[in-house]
Parts: C-alpha cells; sequence; structure tokens
C-alpha cells in the first residue's frame, strides 16, 4: 500500500501530504513496481470524465479535455520529458549536446513540434471512438500501458549521469520490480477482460504496442547518451500512451466485421 500511495504522490497532484521519500531513490524505485496500478488510478478518472462530459458533448471536445485534464493532474511531467528528448536525440549529434539541449529550460523546435504532433495524434485517435464505452476503455489503459513502459525501460538500462532525480531512481529500478509491476498490470488487463471481453484483444495490443515502443527508445537512447535520463523514462510514458491508442485502435479497427480495416485485410487474403 505504501508503494501505491508513493507511485500515485510521485506521479499525479493527488494531495497525500502524508507521503515520504527516503534519501538515496530507493523508495520511489520500489514504488515503480506500482506505477501500473497509478497510472490506471489516473487512467479511471479520464474515463470517468470522459463518460460524463460524453453525455453533452461530441467526442472530439471529450477528447481534448480528457487530456487536458491529464495534463494538469501529472503537472506536465511527462510532457516534458518528452519534449527535451525531442530536442536532445532528434535535434542535436554528440553526446554532450544532447545532454545540454536536454537541460536548456526552454523548449526548442524538435520538442514542439514532438508535443504538438503526438498530442494532436491522441486526440485524433480518441475522437474516432465509436462510443463513449470505447473512449472511457482507451482512457483507463492509456495511463496504465504508458507507466508500464517507464518501468520497463528503465530495468534494463544504467543512468547516463551521477546526478538527478532520475540517477536515484534508475540506479534501483531492476528487473524484480518490473516483474511485479508487469504482474498487477496483467491482473488488471485479465479483470477488465472478464468484464469486457470484446475489447481484451485491443487492450492488450495497445499494451503491447507500447512496450515494444519503450523497447524501441530505450537502447537508441542508452547508445546515444551511455544510459537513461528521467526524462527519456518521460518520453516512455508520452510515446507510450501514444502506441497504446494506435495499437487499441487498430485492433478493433482489424476485430470489427465492417472496420475499412479489417476490410482491407479480408480483401488481401482474398487476392492471395
Amino acid at each position: 500500500m505504501k508503494s501505491y500511495l508513493r507511485a500515485l504522490s510521485f506521479l499525479t497532484i493527488i494531495p497525500l501530504p502524508h507521503v515520504r521519500f527516503g534519501p538515496g531513490g530507493r523508495e520511489l524505485s520500489a514504488a515503480a513496481a506500482c506505477f501500473p496500478l497509478a497510472g490506471a488510478t489516473l487512467g479511471l478518472l479520464l474515463a470517468g470524465a470522459a463518460w460524463l462530459l460524453g453525455l453533452i458533448f461530441q467526442p472530439g471536445p471529450v477528447a481534448v479535455t480528457a487530456l487536458a485534464l491529464s495534463f494538469f493532474l501529472t503537472r506536465g511531467l511527462h510532457f516534458d520529458g518528452l519534449a527535451d528528448t525531442a530536442d536532445g536525440l532528434v535535434g542535436t549529434t554528440g553526446r554532450e549536446k544532447a545532454f545540454k539541449a536536454m537541460e536548456d529550460s526552454a523548449i526548442g523546435v524538435m520538442g514542439a513540434a514532438s508535443v504538438f504532433f503526438v498530442y494532436l495524434l491522441k486526440i485524433a485517435l480518441l475522437a474516432g471512438s465509436e462510443n463513449t464505452l470505447i473512449m472511457a476503455a482507451a482512457l483507463f489503459f492509456m495511463p496504465l500501458a504508458g507507466r508500464w513502459a517507464i518501468v520497463y525501460a528503465g530495468a534494463w538500462f544504467a543512468p547516463a549521469r551521477s546526478r538527478g532525480l532520475g540517477d536515484l531512481f534508475l540506479r534501483e529500478l531492476r528487473w524484480p520490480i518490473l516483474l511485479r509491476a508487469s504482474i498487477g498490470a496483467l491482473v488488471l488487463v485479465a479483470l477488465f477482460a472478464w468484464w469486457q471481453p470484446h475489447l481484451a484483444v485491443p487492450v492488450l495490443a495497445g499494451c503491447l504496442l507500447a512496450l515494444v515502443c519503450a523497447q524501441a527508445l530505450a537502447p537508441y537512447a542508452a547508445s546515444r547518451l551511455g544510459g537513461l535520463t528521467g526524462d527519456i523514462l518521460g518520453a516512455s510514458s508520452e510515446l507510450g500512451e501514444m502506441f497504446f491508442l494506435i495499437g487499441f485502435y487498430l485492433a478493433l479497427q482489424l476485430s470489427g466485421p465492417a472496420g475499412p480495416a479489417a476490410k482491407a485485410v479480408i480483401s488481401f487474403v482474398r487476392i492471395l
């Protein structure tokens, strides 16, 4: 329970004044086992808000409002990491130049463009939901997948520099913590699949694609920087959320009898 509350306190602005973190980063790293659960808690708030707003508004405004709520509830923590990562890894060449760009408080062109396109795609995918239940399901699991991607990316690589919160967090983050985080995430997915079996495949596909994204980003960043940083983990979360939505809606289209993607696949199979 303490790890869950620490994860919730670190990842959101939910007031938990009695939660404390000791020095060394060990307690924060241990709390990473509950990152997917804390993400699901955030997702529950987003899904509930979307459900209520969906009674009044069209999917477009609901999607924008839900993502804005996510931004404010997380203090834009991972939003900033995505922008800094894009500025460092895409906008520069060389290790030290990358670190300098990532530490700059001003957002560069690459950072601003990355944030814009990532959130534009998130909004477009959510706004294309057929009904409020589907959007609520996507919003519930989107933060879970993003926080799961953080633990997955961080469990295999050392910190790039010996300073900052990211360094303390990464030094104590190991595969047993990832295993516990994965078990918690899969239990939630299994419970949802029992309740809504027709959405089981889309949710699993989205989560898998989020982890694949983390698997691609982390080694590349480590090869460029000599390890990972807190900004890379933040980018893993934001990109993990985006790729979760891509996988979720793609699987939903492929599983639907009348979906355009399904028709394309069927036509291709007939040609073969």
